[in-house]
């Protein structure tokens, strides 16, 4: 990206599509988040498909599956990548986002497509062969569906995007990595629009047991409570599904077509805070140096913004390497800011983690709300530990009901195992 990035043509979010544990769709999950609604279940082995054939039930298995309609579990024309649902949430975001932008047109050399994944589809491909041993036409369908790159190539054959087709995978930074790409193909005049957004549908036994392993996830016997970011009871996340596409449109490009602007997408930073495979920097010298160079980038200061969205998984080292960061930009100084993290609602959709929280903030700004952080009852006073004097401004940037608020400027943060770090600056139109 430019070292200035209003060097570039400004980029406008003008379309939302959203496929969350709490919503089929984006104001069915925009009104639960305000409403301060949890997706956190047990699950139930026998209703979750073939990846989950001869699972046993005899344990507490829980998490947040995305709510699909009918009609979302279909192929959307795009059999080819089988019924993955990671693709099928994908078409039906970018429909909606679609929808939303006011854009029917397709097949314009000047669109392109940004859609990552954490991972490949792993609920069809896999067990089928495990279970019918199909090497036929099925079988090869299936096994389209299990690349990274098949909801970006699903959606750009269905909507004829003839621009690049990408697909990031920066773990659960993925999301918001590739808005960041999708806004630098605008900016350097490759693209008028992009469809941009990330996908995931991790909810498979296995990946479930590796999370286990590693220790991030919440041992809560109540799913609803499980995930608690920036509380001093959290304990780890519950995984979820869901999708969100934007569309990234260029100033020049909206305006021409009369176009409706949710939010300028103002600046994004992407870099490597590596410290291990699936630990965090919690010296926080990643994501401080990507919120300095994001604010440098787009001529704006700590102070001047008005909400964070947090990447808040309610795990001990992301929650401090999130608030070490703030504390670091801050030198001493006060932030008189609100802050919101969506885990506590949604679970944590990894790879669709952070383009789902994108759309949501831009949510926020539409409607000028700041919405509530589930489960957050007791904010964390270690995660203040070196700074005690600011322990009251952050637990008192948190709400927890939705609270109407004129905000202008929003940053999101997103981090991932293996070490990519994001941050991105969102600023309400006009």
């Amino acid at each position: 990206m430019n070292p200035t990035d209003s060097a570039g043509e400004p980029v406008l979010i003008t379309g939302i599509g959203i496929v969350s544990p709490l919503g089929p769709t984006r104001e069915t999950t925009w009104q639960a988040i305000l409403a301060g609604e949890r997706a956190g279940q047990q699950l139930d082995p026998g209703t979750l498909g073939l990846a989950w054939q001869g699972v046993r039930n005899d344990r507490l298995w829980q998490g947040c599956p995305a709510r699909r309609t009918s009609h979302q579990t279909d192929p959307c024309g795009t059999e080819s990548f089988g019924y993955e649902p990671f693709v099928t949430d994908a078409l039906t975001a970018a429909r909606e986002a679609l929808a939303h932008a006011g854009l029917s047109e397709s097949g314009h050399e000047r669109w392109g497509c940004v859609i990552g994944a954490s991972k490949g589809g792993l609920h069809e491909a896999i067990p089928h062969w495990m279970h019918t041993h199909d090497w036929g036409p099925s079988g090869s369908f299936r096994w389209l569906g299990t690349w990274p790159n098949a909801p970006a190539a699903a959606v750009a054959q269905n909507w004829g995007v003839e621009g690049p087709v990408l697909a990031p995978g920066a773990a659960c930074a993925t999301g918001l990595v590739s808005l960041i790409r999708g806004a630098e193909l605008i900016r350097a005049r490759v693209c008028d629009v992009v469809l941009a957004g990330s996908t995931d549908a991790s909810l498979q036994p296995a990946l479930l047991g590796c999370y286990h392993r590693m220790g991030v996830m919440s041992r809560s016997s109540d799913p609803l409570a499980a995930c608690k970011p920036f509380d001093r009871d959290r304990d780890g996340f519950l995984v979820g599904e869901g999708a969100a596409i934007l569309v990234l449109e260029s100033q020049s490009h909206a305006t021409r077509r009369g176009a409706t602007a949710w939010a300028e997408f103002v600046a994004g930073r992407s870099l490597s805070g590596a410290s291990g495979m699936t630990s965090l920097d919690e010296s926080a010298e990643g994501l401080t140096r990507a919120i300095h160079d994001l604010l440098m980038a787009s001529g704006s200061s700590i102070e001047a913004i008005d909400l964070i969205n947090w990447h808040g998984t309610g795990t001990r080292q992301n929650d401090r390497t999130e608030i070490t960061a703030l504390l670091s930009c801050l030198t001493g100084r006060s932030w008189s800011g609100h802050s919101c993290a969506f885990k506590g609602a949604l679970g944590h959709l990894m790879g669709g983690a952070g383009s789902v929280e994108t759309a949501l903030c831009v949510l926020a700004l539409r409607d000028q709300v700041v919405p509530p952080t589930a489960n957050l009852a007791h904010f964390d006073p270690e995660l203040a530990a070196a700074e005690p004097h600011q322990l009251l401004n952050l637990a008192a940037s948190f709400v927890h009901h939705a609270q109407p608020q004129s905000i202008r400027t929003v940053m999101k943060t997103s981090l991932g195992f293996g070490g990519p770090v994001a941050t991105a600056l969102l600023r309400r139109p006009g």
